[in-house]
């Protein structure tokens, strides 16, 4: 992603910049009438929205886990503030909504709303296999955006014209309800058909990790019709308001909604694998190999991530040492000047982790600050070492083999194949354990003993990748509820993250200023109570 072409692209093509909400129009309209002369134009614009998508890297972990109550809510173990409340405590009203304007995400739909526009129709100087490949991407990013809007808030505005990027026209005309999440979720399914049948008029199905690929699109179909095979999301739908339940009491052999993941994700399997060492997904120097289906690049001359959130101060780790009470010398991590730290897993959630687990050591950094405080540095956006500075460059994945594996063990476990479960979930255990895995291999239990194996397994080996939210969410227990309404799955916790007079919580409110813009648009039921 070269970052001349995404400058270009903000300040001429798109013309829209960091809106505030979904109705303000764009002072310049200059790509809605004469950019797409030629195929390069296509290419740059292309490169533009996965800019995007980078933009947004920090969303699966804020929409994904910070909700998950994996993370410290007040102060971490150095005695600083943390980011994240009310999302980290759960504390979310109309009135404090932890995020805004949606997240931000139509800006990014309009975008690509354009891009199909003008590329979805009879271009004379691109052929059609390059055309159905652009087309591919295109329609796999939005509804790749639209789910995300989907599981945050359910039923969402479902916008497919460009016309705040295209010119200035009357605010009344972009006022838009919020359709049923039954409608939200059909959409998403269409553009993923809509993306397949581009990519399967083209032979090139893929570029490279950092491009959305038809293996992107299988992922995210997996993820789609798995939620759609086990959450219903009533809310706004059908009349029904404050309920979204998980729909499946019992494995289904014939769900087909299952069976359609499972194709989806097998359609994956025979072309990515594990890498040998865990540790070796997040180091600077080997970001490429089979592992990574999808994932935003950085790069130390380019731009970097918010790793250095998730660090110690550099200034005060003089005062820590490790477990055993050892002292470290300066900054044993090499930081040079990371801190203050403002994310932090709490140790029940670590100590989940076998010492046996190689995921551990190489997931966290663990000390004692000032001989009492037992603290954590998650580790997977540590970045390097070079010239005499540290960069933050570590990729961030969305989409990578492992999690094809354990999709697939949950597959078959909705689809009554247990010993399917427990081997699919061996492969990733065999990676995390090694020469000790024998000792850790799984054995196939009933469907909530294996729901709640993949949970756990999810939260090992996904930590930090934006998944345990939608886990707890989708994921059921023995009595058939999700597991955010179960105490076991809160950690160092004898309560359920959310009770069940919560259950509007499962969905986020939507922020006053976003309401007041729009008189068609009405609040998430239960927050407005």
């Amino acid at each position: 992603m070269k970052k001349q072409l995404y400058t270009i692209l903000l300040a001429g093509v798109m013309g829209l910049s960091a809106c505030d909400s979904l109705y303000l129009a764009p002072e310049d309209h200059y790509g809605s009438t004469n950019f797409w002369n030629k195929q390069s134009q296509v290419e740059m614009y292309m490169t533009g929205l996965h800019a995007d998508l980078r933009e947004k890297y920090q969303m699966p972990v804020t929409l994904g886990e910070f909700r998950s109550e994996l993370l410290i809510s007040d102060v971490t173990s150095m005695g600083e503030g943390v980011y994240g409340p009310p999302m980290t405590n759960n504390l979310l009203t109309k009135d404090n909504t932890g995020i805004e304007d949606w997240y931000g995400l139509y800006p990014n739909i309009m975008h690509i709303n354009l891009f199909i526009k003008n590329v979805d129709r009879e271009l004379g100087y691109m052929s059609d296999s390059d055309k159905a490949f652009f087309l591919g991407q295109a329609y796999g990013m939005r509804a790749y955006y639209y789910f995300y809007l989907y599981r945050t808030f359910g039923g969402v505005p479902l916008e497919t014209e460009p016309k705040i990027v295209e010119g200035n026209i009357d605010v009344t005309q972009l006022y838009k309800e919020r359709a049923t999440p039954k409608a939200t979720l059909e959409f998403i399914k269409a553009d993923i058909n809509k993306s397949e049948e581009c990519f399967g008029r083209t032979g090139k199905k893929v570029v490279d990790q950092y491009e959305w690929s038809y293996y992107a699109t299988e992922m995210l179909k997996a993820k789609v019709y798995m939620w759609a095979a086990k959450v219903t999301t009533g809310l706004l739908d059908d009349n029904i308001e404050g309920d979204q339940i998980a729909s499946l009491n019992a494995p289904d052999a014939n769900n087909q909604d299952l069976q359609t993941a499972r194709k989806a994700l097998l359609n994956i399997k025979g072309n990515y694998g594990l890498l040998p060492d865990f540790a070796d997904l997040w180091s600077s120097d080997k970001k490429t190999g089979r592992e990574m289906i999808l994932s935003l690049r950085f790069d130390k001359n380019e731009t970097t991530n918010w790793g250095a959130n998730w660090f110690y101060n550099v200034a005060l780790f003089t005062n820590a040492t490790d477990l055993e009470g050892n002292p470290y010398s300066g900054d044993p991590l090499g930081l040079l000047a990371a801190g203050p730290l403002r994310y932090e897993y709490k140790t029940a959630f670590i100590d989940i982790y076998d010492q046996a687990d190689k995921r551990l050591d190489a997931t966290f950094f663990q000390y004692l600050f000032e001989g009492r405080t037992r603290g954590a540095c998650w580790k997977k956006l540590m970045g390097q070492n070079a010239s005499g500075s540290h960069y933050y460059d570590s990729d961030v994945p969305l989409y990578r083999y492992a999690d094809v594996l354990l999709m697939l063990a949950e597959c078959e476990n909705g689809l009554n194949n247990p010993q399917g479960c427990a081997d699919y979930l061996n492969e990733v255990r065999q990676r995390a354990y090694g020469d000790a895995f024998a000792a850790h291999k799984y054995t196939a239990g009933d469907f909530a003993e294996n729901e709640w194996a993949i949970l756990q397994e999810r939260d090992k080996e996904l930590v930090g990748e934006g998944s345990r939210w939608f886990d707890l969410l989708r994921l059921r227990d023995a009595n058939g509820k999700p597991f955010v309404f179960s105490a076991k799955a809160h950690y160092g916790s004898d309560a359920p993250i959310l009770n069940e007079k919560q259950t509007y919580m499962m969905l986020w409110p939507v922020n006053v200023e976003v309401l007041n813009g729009d008189p068609k648009l009405k609040q998430t039921p239960g927050y407005d109570r």
